[in-house]
C-alpha cells in the first residue's frame, strides 16, 4: 500500500536519480552474470547478423516459419563451418608438432657453416655480404638462432594442444550456448533489435548508421580479410604439398601471415623456397616461387576487391593495426573485437561531428 504522503516528498530530480541508480545497478549485476559468456554472446550476435539474410531466404521458402528457418541455419553453421574447423584444428596441432620436431632434427644434423662455405652457396653468401653488410652473416650463428626459434615455436604448439585438451568440457559448453543464442537471435532478431531501438535515445538515422557500419566491418573482417587469408592459405598449402612441405600446418601459418601488410605470406613461402634450394631441390624451389609469387599474391591483389566489394574500402593497414591491437587487448578474439571497437569509435566521432557541426564550424 502506497503511503498517502509518498507523492508529496517525491521530486523529479530524486526520482530520476534513483531510477538511474537502479538502472546502473541492474546493468552492472547483469554484466557480472553474463561476463563469463561475454565472448560467446558477442560472437553469437556477429554470426546472427551475418547469417540473418540466409535465414530470411529460408523462411520465405518454407512459409515464413522463422523458428524452423533459424534451426536450419544453425545446422548449416554447425555442419559446414564449426565441425570442419574443429577437425582441422586437431589435425593442425598434430602436424604442427611433427613439423617443428622435423625442423629441429634437420637443424641439429645440418652444419650450416660447412654448407654456406661450399662452392654451391659461397657466391650467394658473398653477394649478400656485399649488398647487405649490416647482416654480418659470416659472424652470425644462424644455426643456434634458428634452432632456438624453432624450439620456442614447438613449445608454443605443445602448450596450445595441452590447453585445448584440458579445457574441452568448457569449450563444448560455450559452443552449445553459442548455438542456442544464434538460434534465438535468428528467430527473434527483429524483436530484440526493435526493443533496443525503443530504449535508445539516439535518432533513428544515428542508430541506422551505427548498425550498418558495424555490420559492414563484421562482413569486411570475416568475408574480406579472413576469407582472403583462408583462400591464400589453401592455395599456398596446395603449392607446399606439391613440393613436399607439410601443407596443413604451414598453409595455416600462411593464412595468419597474410594479414601482415607488405610481407604477408612471403614470411612462409620465401623461407620454404630457400630451404628447398639448400637441400638441392632447385626445380621445386622455382616452382614454389612461381606458384606463390603469382597465385597466392594474386589472390590479395585481384580477388580481395571482388569479395569485399563496398567493404574493400577498409584499408589493409587499418585492419592489420586493429587486429594487432585487438589481439593485444582481448586475446585471439581481438581479430574480431579490434576492428569492431575502432569502427565504433570512428562512428561515434562521425555522429559527434554531425551533431555539433554548427559549433565546430564557428570555432575561431
Amino acid at each position: 500500500m502506497t503511503p498517502p504522503d509518498k507523492e508529496i516528498i517525491k521530486s523529479p530530480a530524486i526520482y530520476t536519480f534513483f531510477l538511474i541508480l537502479l538502472l546502473i545497478s541492474a546493468i552492472a549485476l547483469g554484466y557480472s552474470v553474463a561476463k563469463p559468456f561475454i565472448n560467446t554472446i558477442v560472437i553469437s550476435v556477429v554470426l546472427s547478423g551475418i547469417f540473418y539474410p540466409l535465414t530470411s531466404r529460408i523462411s520465405r521458402r518454407i512459409g515464413n516459419r522463422n523458428g524452423l528457418a533459424a534451426f536450419l541455419t544453425v545446422c548449416i553453421i554447425v555442419f559446414a563451418i564449426i565441425i570442419p574447423a574443429i577437425i582441422f584444428f586437431f589435425g593442425l596441432i598434430g602436424q604442427g608438432v611433427s613439423s617443428v620436431s622435423a625442423i629441429n632434427e634437420w637443424l641439429r644434423t645440418t652444419d650450416f657453416s660447412t654448407l654456406f662455405n661450399s662452392d654451391q652457396y659461397s657466391s650467394y653468401i658473398q653477394w649478400v655480404e656485399e649488398h647487405f653488410p649490416f647482416l654480418e652473416i659470416s659472424s652470425m650463428d644462424i644455426q643456434s638462432k634458428v634452432l632456438e626459434i624453432s624450439r620456442t615455436f614447438g613449445q608454443m604448439m605443445l602448450t596450445s594442444g595441452t590447453w585445448l585438451a584440458g579445457n574441452m568440457a568448457s569449450l563444448v559448453a560455450h559452443f552449445l550456448i553459442m548455438f542456442f543464442l544464434v538460434f534465438s537471435f535468428l528467430r527473434d532478431g527483429k524483436q530484440f533489435l526493435a526493443r533496443i531501438r525503443y530504449l535508445s535515445p539516439l535518432k533513428v538515422e544515428q542508430e541506422d548508421f551505427i548498425l550498418s557500419s558495424l555490420r559492414k566491418v563484421s562482413k569486411s573482417v570475416l568475408f574480406g580479410s579472413l576469407f582472403v587469408a583462408f583462400l591464400q592459405g589453401v592455395v599456398g598449402g596446395i603449392g607446399l604439398a606439391i613440393v613436399g612441405v607439410p601443407a596443413l600446418f604451414w598453409g595455416t601459418m600462411m593464412s595468419f601471415t597474410s594479414l601482415i601488410p607488405v610481407l604477408g605470406t612471403g614470411l612462409i613461402w620465401v623461407p620454404a623456397t630457400v630451404y628447398l634450394l639448400i637441400i638441392g631441390k632447385t626445380k621445386m624451389a622455382i616452382f614454389l616461387l612461381l606458384w606463390c609469387g603469382v597465385l597466392v599474391t594474386g589472390i590479395d591483389t585481384v580477388i580481395r576487391p571482388i569479395i569485399v566489394r563496398e567493404a574493400s574500402r577498409v584499408s589493409t593497414i587499418y585492419v592489420f593495426l586493429a587486429i594487432l591491437g585487438g589481439i593485444s587487448a582481448f586475446g585471439p578474439l581481438g581479430i574480431l573485437y579490434g576492428p569492431l571497437t575502432l569502427t565504433f569509435l570512428l562512428v561515434m566521432l562521425h555522429i559527434y561531428g554531425l551533431e555539433f557541426q554548427d559549433v565546430l564550424k564557428n570555432k575561431k
